[in-house]
């Protein structure tokens, strides 16, 4: 399944972004530490985008496939991950939060994909996948 950009991915990235920068904004702190944060928050949108959104880090996930063993992941950079799902992840008609454990990695890695991330009928199938794995 070949991942794709999410216009909704970017309205909720966007929007949390922003509320925190807001939020950030609107407390009493030092003008020198609201800065920073404000900065760090907009540097976190830019990777974030960067990496699951447009897809342009070499470590970004360009394609899954999901069977028996686990899920194999391609990234940009054409290299071949293997995974094991775990019972963390959430799958819901609105969007799949996939957890999974890198092989030789003891730290689980998360991906948020939407519908209009993958085809309708993709979407569909990894939903149904993830949820009798």
């Amino acid at each position: 399944m070949a991942i794709k950009p999410s216009p909704r991915f970017v309205l909720l990235l966007l929007f949390l972004h922003m509320a925190a920068a807001i939020t950030v904004y609107a407390t009493a702190v030092p003008p020198a530490v609201r800065l920073v944060t404000i900065l760090l928050i907009a540097l976190s949108l830019f990777y974030y985008l960067t990496r699951d959104v447009f897809l342009f880090l070499s470590d970004s996930w360009c394609e899954i496939s999901l069977d028996q063993s686990g899920v194999s992941i391609v990234t940009r950079d054409g290299s071949n991950i293997l995974a094991q799902v775990t019972k963390t992840t959430i799958v819901s008609p609105y969007c799949v939060v996939l957890r999974v454990r890198l092989s030789g990695h003891r730290r689980l890695v998360s991906r948020i994909i939407f519908p209009d991330g993958l085809g309708a009928g993709e979407f569909r199938e990894l939903c149904v996948c993830l949820k009798f794995a």
